[in-house]
C-alpha cells in the first residue's frame, strides 16, 4: 500500500509540472563585408535581456545585410494581435543596457501587427548603408503577446569611419633607380 501511495505521489508531482514552451523563436542575422553574426531569441524583462549581444563591424557606406525570421513556437495556439517591431538605432556604446531613444538617430524602423498561427512565421530582409560612424543597435522584438514576458533578438553594429588613403610623403621608394618621377622644378625646395 505504501508503494502505491508513493507511486501515485511521484506521478502526481511529475504531472503537476507545467509544460513551458516559448511563444517566439527569433533568428536575426547581420552581415557586413567584414563580419557577420547571428542572434537568437532572448527575453524581457529586463529590456536588455539575459544574454550578451554579438557585435558586427562595418565601415561607413558598407552594404549591411539584415535578415530576421520570427516563428510562433506554440504547436497548438494562435498568438493574436502580436506586434513585431524592428529597428536599427544609434546607441551610446556596445552592450549598453538601456534601449536607445527611437525619437533620435534611427537608420531603419518597421512594425506590424498580425496573428501568428501555430508554427506561423514572419520575416524581413534588408540591405542598408549607414552614413555616420557610431554604434547602433539592431533589434527585432515582440509586443502584445499576452504573456508575462516578450522576446527579442539583438546585435550591436559598430560602424567605423572609412580609412583614408594615405599618400606617401617619400615617393622615392616607389620609382625606378635613376629615374625621378617628375621634373626637379616641381620638387619642394628641401628635396632638390
Amino acid at each position: 500500500m505504501k508503494r502505491a501511495i508513493a507511486l501515485m505521489m511521484a506521478s502526481a508531482g511529475l504531472t503537476a509540472l507545467p509544460a513551458h514552451a516559448e511563444h517566439a523563436k527569433i533568428n536575426l542575422q547581420v552581415a557586413s563585408p567584414r563580419d557577420q553574426q547571428a542572434s537568437f531569441a532572448d527575453q524581457t524583462p529586463p529590456d536588455w535581456g539575459k544574454n550578451s549581444r554579438p557585435v558586427v563591424r562595418a565601415r561607413v557606406g558598407d552594404p549591411i545585410r539584415v535578415e530576421w525570421v520570427l516563428t510562433n513556437g506554440y504547436p497548438h495556439k494562435t498568438l493574436e494581435d502580436v506586434v513585431v517591431h524592428f529597428f536599427i538605432a544609434r546607441q551610446e556604446k556596445a552592450g549598453q543596457k538601456e534601449l536607445p531613444d527611437l525619437r533620435g538617430d534611427v537608420v531603419l524602423e518597421s512594425a506590424f501587427e498580425m496573428d501568428f498561427k501555430p508554427g506561423g512565421k514572419a520575416g524581413q530582409r534588408d540591405t542598408v548603408r549607414v552614413d555616420a560612424p557610431g554604434i547602433y543597435l539592431v533589434r527585432v522584438e515582440t509586443r502584445q503577446t499576452q504573456s508575462d514576458h516578450e522576446h527579442f533578438a539583438a546585435i550591436d553594429l559598430v560602424v567605423e569611419a572609412k580609412e583614408r588613403e594615405h599618400l606617401r610623403t617619400d615617393c622615392r621608394a616607389n620609382h625606378l633607380p635613376g629615374v625621378w618621377p617628375w621634373p626637379s622644378s616641381d620638387l619642394p625646395g628641401s628635396w632638390r
